[in-house]
């Protein structure tokens, strides 16, 4: 179960929390809790992993070349499923799709205790199909943003944005963040 405060009118997701570390008060990273078997995490309830690991954001790359100079596309997508699974990946036109990383985004609480936040992009915008970007939407629908290059003949096609992905508390309070980047390359010798 989620970490919530009473604001005076409803139980919202407690969305920083901090920690005397001796000298200062410093942002909580993750509190845990004894169930009586396991220590287990009850804030922030949710989190965003970077990709690859230890770069400090999401950064998804792709490129796909067609070599019989027909066409060629490329897919990058991040989509935050309302189950709970966040998932990273890429297709194009000789893939079904293939997942760059999968794990769960939401540690405790219900996804209605949740918002996806994307971040206007600068760059390309996202493609046709991707959720709203600059608005909180609930995560008990699945939300996925994705960036699609295609090129038909000889030539490249390049589309790239960066932006950043949020998760916040039903008072539009951030409590997890991180950087994005997406870029898809079609190339067609």
């Amino acid at each position: 179960m989620p970490l919530k405060v009473w604001d005076g009118s409803a139980w919202n997701v407690m969305a920083q929390m901090k920690v005397w570390n001796g000298s200062a008060w410093v942002a909580l990273v993750a509190g845990k809790v004894w169930n009586g078997s396991a220590w287990v995490q009850f804030h922030p309830g949710v989190q965003l992993q970077d990709y690859p690991a230890s770069g400090g954001t999401i950064d998804l790359y792709h490129s796909s070349t067609d070599p019989g100079g027909i066409s060629a596309n490329a897919l990058v997508k991040i989509e935050l499923n309302s189950s709970g699974t966040a998932t990273y990946s890429y297709a194009d036109q000789t893939t079904g799709g293939v997942d760059y990383l999968s794990y769960s985004w939401r540690l405790t609480g219900a996804n209605t205790d949740y918002y996806a936040f994307m971040d206007a992009p600068s760059g390309d915008p996202f493609y046709t199909g991707s959720s709203a970007t600059a608005t909180s939407l609930q995560l008990n629908t699945t939300r996925s943003w994705n960036l699609y290059a295609e090129q038909f003949g000889i030539g490249t096609t390049v589309k790239s944005n960066s932006s950043t992905l949020r998760i916040k508390n039903s008072a539009g309070t951030d409590i997890v963040t991180i950087p994005t980047v997406f870029y898809a390359e079609a190339n067609v010798p």
